[in-house]
C-alpha cells in the first residue's frame, strides 16, 4: 500500500516501543470495527435514518482514502502521518459525546474514518519498511492478532458500557488512548525515514471521486427512500465509480490500479476479500440486533477468535487445495454458517462464519499479494486494503438494509446466504493462475 521502498532505515526507537506504538492503534481499530455494529440500536441519538450511515461513514471514508494516506506518509514520513491520524481519530471519535444530533454524529464518523486511513497506512508503511524479514513477519502477525483481539473485545465493551448506562465512554475512552499514542508517536517516531519515494502523486481528485461514488453506491443499498430513488442513487454511484476507473486507467501512478482487476487475474481474490469482510461486519451487526446483555453478545464477540483460527487454518490447508477451491470452500463455509444462524443457533454459526471469513481473508490476501511481481506488491496491497474496507461498508449496508426491510434475522441470514452462494458459483469460472 505504501510507495516503493528504496533504502529502508531502522527506526531509532527500540522494537518493543515501536511495535507498541503501532499496535495500540490497531487494537483501537479492531474495537471500532465491531463496537458500534453491536450497540447501534442502543445509542439514543441515532434513529433509523442515520444508524447505518453512522457505522458505514467510517468505512466509506477509510475505503476511499487509505491509499491517499499512504501517499501522504511517503511525503511527510509515517511517524508524522501516524500522529496526525491519531489526532484526527481522537477528536472525531470524542465529538459525539458533546453533540446531540444524528447528522453531527454521522459527520464525525466520516472524519474519524479518514483519520484511521492515515493510521493504517502509516502502520503498514513502517512494518513493511523494516529491514529484517523476521521483524516484518513478526510485525504483520502481531498486527493481525492485535486487530482480531480488539474486534473480539468491541462487542463486550459496547454491551457492558451500554448496560451500565455510560455509553458516552464509548467515545471518550478510545479518544483518550488515541491522544496518548498521538503524543508518543509525535515525540518518538517523527524522525522515521524509510527512504520512500517523495514523488508519489497525491491525487485528491481521485480520492474525492472514490468517496462520492462509493458513498452513493452504499446509500442505494440502504433501506431509506423509495425503491426507484435508491436505484437512481446506486446508478449514480456506479457512474461516478466508472469515471474514477477511467481516471485510474489513464494515470501513470494510479491510486488503485484497476488494470489488476480482471477476474482471471486478481479480481477473484479482491471479490473474496470484499465478500469475506462483508460477511464479518454484516454478521456482527445482524446478530447484535437481538442481543440484550453481555452474555447474549458472547457468540458475536468470539467471531474474531474463529476468524484468527481461520487464518491459521489457511496456512495448513493451502498446499492441499487449488486457490480457486480455497476461495470457494471458505465462502461456502460462511454461507453455511449463515444458514445455521437462521435455523440452529449463534454458537455453531459463529464458528462456521468466523472460520470461513478467516480462511477467505487469509487466502484472498495471500493469493492477491503472491500473484504479482515484486514491483507491483505496493499496488496490490492498496487493492487489498481497499477491498477489505469496501467489504466492511457493504456488509453493514447490505445486511442492515435487508434486516430493515424484512424485520427478521432469519430472513436476512437466508437472503445473505443466497447472495454468498452466487459468488461461490461465480468463482468457479476463474481461470487465472494464483499463487500464495
Amino acid at each position: 500500500m505504501s510507495a516503493e521502498t528504496f533504502s529502508p532505515v531502522r527506526p531509532a526507537v527500540s522494537k518493543k516501543v515501536l511495535f507498541t506504538l503501532l499496535l495500540i492503534p490497531m487494537f483501537l481499530g479492531g474495537v471500532d470495527s465491531t463496537l458500534f455494529n453491536s450497540v447501534s440500536y442502543e445509542l439514543p441519538v441515532l434513529n433509523d435514518s442515520f444508524r447505518l450511515w453512522f457505522i458505514d461513514g467510517y468505512n466509506i471514508a477509510l475505503a476511499s482514502s487509505v491509499v491517499l494516506g499512504s501517499r501522504l506518509g511517503a511525503r511527510k514520513g509515517p511517524g508524522v502521518t501516524l500522529a496526525a491520524g491519531l489526532l484526527v481519530f481522537a477528536i472525531a471519535g470524542a465529538a459525539p459525546a458533546l453533540l446531540d444530533s444524528p447528522l453531527a454524529w454521522t459527520t464525525t464518523r466520516f472524519v474519524q474514518g479518514f483519520g484511521y486511513a492515515l493510521i493504517v497506512s502509516s502502520v503498514a508503511s513502517v512494518i513493511g519498511g523494516l529491514p529484517n524479514t523476521a521483524e516484518r513477519t513478526l510485525g504483520y502477525s502481531l498486527w493481525i492478532t492485535t486487530y482480531s483481539v480488539g474486534a473480539g473485545t468491541g462487542p463486550l465493551i459496547g454491551r457492558a458500557l451500554v448496560d451500565l448506562d455510560v455509553y458516552t465512554l464509548l467515545f471518550w475512552l478510545p479518544a483518550a488512548i488515541a491522544l496518548v499514542c498521538c503524543a508518543l508517536a509525535a515525540l518518538l517516531l517523527r524522525d522515521i525515514d524509510l527512504g520512500q519515494a517523495a514523488s508519489s502523486k497525491i491525487d485528491v481528485a481521485s480520492s474525492a471521486l472514490a468517496f462520492l461514488g462509493f458513498g452513493l453506491f452504499v446509500a442505494g443499498l440502504q433501506s431509506h427512500g423509495s425503491p426507484i430513488g435508491r436505484m437512481l442513487v446506486t446508478a449514480a454511484g456506479c457512474g461516478v465509480l466508472a469515471i474514477f476507473s477511467m481516471r485510474q486507467l489513464r494515470s501513470s501512478d494510479p491510486l488503485i490500479d484497476v488494470r489488476m482487476l480482471p477476474f482471471s487475474r486478481l479480481g477473484a481474490c479482491a471479490l473474496a476479500l470484499v465478500v469475506g469482510s462483508a460477511c464479518y461486519t454484516g454478521s456482527v451487526f445482524l446478530f447484535s440486533a437481538d442481543a440484550d446483555s453481555v452474555v447474549s453478545i458472547l457468540p458475536v464477540s468470539v467471531l474474531a477468535l474463529w476468524v484468527s483460527l481461520g487464518g491459521y487454518a489457511f496456512h495448513k490447508l493451502q498446499a492441499r487445495f487449488t486457490p480457486v477451491h480455497m476461495l470457494q470452500v471458505s465462502l461456502a463455509t460462511c454461507a453455511l454458517g449463515l444458514v445455521v444462524a437462521a435455523y440452529v443457533g449463534l454458537w455453531p454459526a459463529s464458528f462456521l462464519i468466523g472460520l470461513g471469513v478467516g480462511v477467505s481473508m487469509a487466502s484472498g490476501d495471500a493469493y492477491l499479494l503472491g500473484s504479482v511481481p515484486p514491483q507491483d506488491v505496493a499496488r496490490a496491497a492498496a487493492l487489498q486494503e481497499t477491498s477489505l474496507a469496501v467489504g466492511a461498508a457493504l456488509g453493514v449496508a447490505g445486511f442492515g438494509g435487508i434486516y430493515a426491510a424484512t424485520g427478521s434475522v432469519t430472513a436476512t441470514a437466508v437472503i445473505a446466504t443466497v447472495l454468498v452462494a452466487l459468488v461461490v458459483g461465480g468463482l468457479r469460472y476463474n481461470r487465472g493462475v494464483l499463487t500464495a
